[in-house]
């Protein structure tokens, strides 16, 4: 029969409460905290020592030579003496310190191959075990059903350990499938903390279990699950004790229930709080979600955008005070680690920064997609195009380049922060997309600071810059990116940065021209013909001037010269028919030759003689 060391004391007040211990939590805490990250057993066996004493100093509980110290078989008087929940701690403490001192003979004997060590380590994984089914016989009188189940399958594990070091293999394989039934049915309640931490020991015991196997290979009737049908039995009825206690404490405290959800493959519950916040923020979302547009590149702009724009705006308040909740919930666990760090606390910090990614998430979406339409609204007042100047006057009084620059530099910000807490549920054309989107933002960006440098006459910087944006252009191509709407926004950019260098390399020309005069003169010494041009072939006028490079032109800005010099013209063209050329005209030779010898008739009709 199993026993622990527990003085008398008079008159012990009979629990009201059942008492609650979290065994594989604080199992597992103690491991990490103090040796077992480095697998160092000696320094875990002392922790677990000094700890024992301080609770028994704490009950008042010592053990000395002066008092006498009953050894109380497990029964009825149990639960009457057994008044404080560090009670339990004390007999999980104690199968701890022994099944550490166990691991610790282990790898001497392992390492020296030493008999004695052999057999010490059996009787530490003996002591172990039996400390471990002494918590469970205590967790079935004084602790609530969540703690014997939880005892149970400590317990057992413990229990497989032994038969492990002993060789019983089928013993073993027993006793560890009990331990992963029972976790994986608790996995299946409680919130995403306590999932974590049942799911990387049910992750534990798949070696031992294939270990167990190997060795009963040549064993007939073997199976993978061997475990009774009364231990089943007892194993359901306990869960389902444990499901009817939390049921009726659910209908008692609230009948609402908290929403959960679903981010980066994890499923965490929201507490009141915060569940108050998200109800508001989905209850609008609802009722103005038609209001919003599905894209942003197809919305009219020239009709009354201001509804819309608040709808965005109250969307990100709603959740900015979300957020708000989070943050605050996340710096306390932090503080709370600092100094009393868990699996379970770090699990839950987890959890509280998935949390937070998404609500940063639907955040910085609305806002982009505010910005991206304010954006294109500046740039089209840019442009001369008639938008609702009503709703752009609200964030900036006159538009300029230097607004584009900030508004694109915040959208950066914003995607950024939105592509790294994005579900890491969404598939790889989504996540191309993203960083096709990502760098084409970018771009934009460095567009606008461009036109910025141009308009400030920075002509080399500028034509720097919009080279920087061609490599990322061909950057976004590389991404493989099928979305019609990246290339498409691709393609336009690049077509207005080739219209931009054109010009700005006219203008550069034209200033280092105005303020270098030796290359000015330079310039105007050369002609197409080879020579030199004179001072007197100086034109104040383009078109005058087109076979030499003189730039006197530039110091009026003219292209032709108004009123034009006067030219002599012929008044009459010398042919009028097109065909003169081609036309074989009569030979007039004799009648000049008649002319010439012949004389008049002086007759009647002599005026009409013939010659």
């Amino acid at each position: 029969m199993a026993t622990i060391n527990i003085p008398t004391s008079p008159k012990e007040d009979v629990p009201k409460e059942k008492f609650h211990l979290d065994v594989l939590n604080f199992s597992q805490t103690s491991q990490i905290q103090f040796g077992l990250r480095l697998q160092d057993y000696k320094k875990y066996r002392q922790y677990c020592s000094k700890r024992i004493q301080r609770l028994r100093s704490q009950l008042r509980k010592q053990y000395g030579k002066k008092n006498y110290v009953n050894k109380i078989v497990i029964g009825e008087e149990t639960e009457k003496q057994i008044n404080d929940a560090r009670y339990l701690q004390i007999a999980l403490l104690k199968s701890e310190r022994a099944w550490s001192y166990a691991m610790d003979l282990k790898a001497q004997f392992e390492k020296d191959n030493d008999s004695r060590i052999g057999f010490h380590m059996n009787r530490r994984f003996g002591k172990a075990s039996r400390n471990s089914t002494q918590l469970y016989e205590i967790c079935k009188l004084v602790a609530d059903q969540y703690t014997i189940i939880e005892a149970h399958a400590y317990s057992s594990w413990m229990a497989s350990s032994l038969s492990l070091v002993k060789l019983d293999f089928k013993k073993a394989l027993e006793e560890i499938n009990i331990s992963k039934t029972i976790y994986e049915k608790l996995s299946e309640q409680g919130d995403h903390s306590q999932k974590e931490l049942y799911q990387k020991r049910i992750e534990e015991t798949e070696p031992i279990i294939r270990f167990c196997l190997y060795n009963l290979k040549n064993e007939k009737n073997t199976t993978s699950n061997p475990i009774s049908k009364s231990t089943l039995t007892i194993i359901e009825q306990s869960l389902e004790e444990l499901n009817n206690q939390e049921k009726k404490s659910a209908t008692t405290t609230t009948t609402t229930t908290t929403q959960v959800i679903q981010w980066q493959s994890k499923s965490i519950k929201v507490d009141e709080k915060l569940d108050e916040k998200l109800k508001t923020f989905n209850e609008f979302k609802k009722e103005n979600e038609n209001k919003l547009p599905k894209n942003s590149s197809t919305l009219d702009t020239t009709s009354n955008i201001s509804p819309i724009f608040n709808v965005y705006d109250k969307l990100v308040y709603n959740l900015i005070n979300c957020e708000t909740i989070v943050k605050n919930d996340l710096s306390n666990l932090v503080r709370v680690n600092l100094k009393n760090k868990t699996v379970k606390s770090e699990i839950e910090e987890q959890s509280t920064k998935i949390l937070l990614a998404y609500i940063m998430y639907h955040k910085m979406k609305y806002l982009y997609e505010r910005n991206s339409i304010l954006i294109s609204m500046m740039q089209k007042v840019l442009d001369g195009e008639k938008v609702d100047e009503s709703a752009i006057k609200k964030k900036v009084k006159k538009v300029t380049w230097n607004d584009l620059v900030r508004l694109s530099s915040i959208q950066v910000k914003v995607y950024t922060t939105m592509s790294e807490s994005r579900d890491t549920d969404s598939n790889k054309e989504i996540a191309r997309d993203q960083d096709a989107q990502l760098i084409l933002l970018k771009s934009i960006r460095l567009y606008y600071i461009a036109v910025c440098l141009a308009k400030s006459s920075k002509f080399s910087e500028t034509m720097a810059v919009l080279d920087r944006v061609l490599s990322n252009i061909q950057n976004v191509r590389k991404t493989n990116t099928k979305n019609q709407q990246i290339l498409n926004d691709t393609n336009e950019l690049e077509s207005n940065i080739k219209k931009q260098r054109s010009q700005i390399h006219a203008n550069s020309f034209i200033q280092q021209l105005s303020e270098n005069q030796d290359l000015k003169n330079q310039m105007s010494s050369l002609s197409i013909g080879g020579g030199g041009g004179s001072s007197t072939d100086k034109s104040n006028d383009l078109i005058s001037g087109l076979d030499s490079f003189d730039t006197s032109f530039l110091a009026e800005k003219k292209l032709v010269q108004l009123p034009p010099q006067l030219q002599p013209v012929q008044a009459k063209p010398i042919f009028f028919d097109l065909a003169f050329n081609n036309v074989t005209f009569p030979s007039l030779d004799q009648r000049k030759k008649g002319s010439s010898t012949g004389t008049p008739s002086k007759s009647l009709f002599g005026f009409w003689g013939r010659s």
